[in-house]
């Protein structure tokens, strides 16, 4: 029997809407010697049919399949970790969110990389995605604000408005003992998605996290 292969690193790659997240998650995974990319729209995507989609406020199902968005993404992972892969998952994951993520993921270690490009920079972004993230009430300033002002700040906080994506990676890579989130402290065996009862704290300020 071959030996097992050493356990891969978890890398997540957040921020507001059209910060970076999938470009820079995707890039850092194809530079990385031996590595998956998990993009978080993909999994939310493979519900086929009882999608709930975020509103203001979030209604309790969207939250219970957020959780299982975040849950499925570090699921799969977890497998391609076992056999020696790097993952690296970019999402939508900050306010109280967050503290949820971290919850699920626990005890792996996690490097969390959390992107701050300015309001202006994530403008001109969106304005050249084909979709449209900003709706429904939503604004860019709201989600930026959410971010800065409604998040653990844990990790690594890259403010990428003037990098390039070369850049960022340098500096994830280079940085990544900061990035380091030690997520035995959100560990809870009181955790289930099956048993959420609608008191779980949500921001003021959401998007649509699909």
């Amino acid at each position: 029997m071959n030996a097992p292969e050493q356990l891969g690193r978890l890398f997540v790659i957040t921020g507001a809407q059209a910060a970076g997240k999938s470009t820079v998650g995707q890039a850092l995974a194809e530079g990385l010697r031996k590595a998956v990319f998990i993009d978080g729209d993909t999994i939310g995507g493979m519900v086929a049919s009882g999608a709930a989609g975020m509103s203001q406020p979030p209604t309790v199902e969207a939250i219970e399949q957020l959780f299982l968005r975040y849950a499925g993404a570090l699921t799969l992972a977890d497998v391609y970790r076992a056999a020696g892969f790097d993952a690296v998952i970019a999402d939508n994951i900050f306010g109280t969110f967050l503290d949820d993520f971290l919850s699920i993921a626990a005890p792996a270690e996690v490097h969390l990389v959390m992107l701050t490009p300015s309001v202006d920079a994530i403008y001109q972004r969106e304005e050249g995605r084909r979709k449209n993230a900003y709706r429904d009430g939503f604004t860019v300033e709201s989600l930026v604000d959410s971010v800065e002002h409604g998040t653990r700040r844990v990790g690594l906080w890259i403010d990428n408005t003037n990098l390039s994506v070369a850049q960022t990676i340098t500096q994830i890579l280079q940085r990544a003992d900061e990035a380091l989130v030690d997520t035995t402290e959100f560990d809870t065996s009181e955790f289930d998605t099956a048993e959420f009862d609608g008191s779980h704290s949500v921001p003021d300020e959401t998007d649509d996290l699909y």
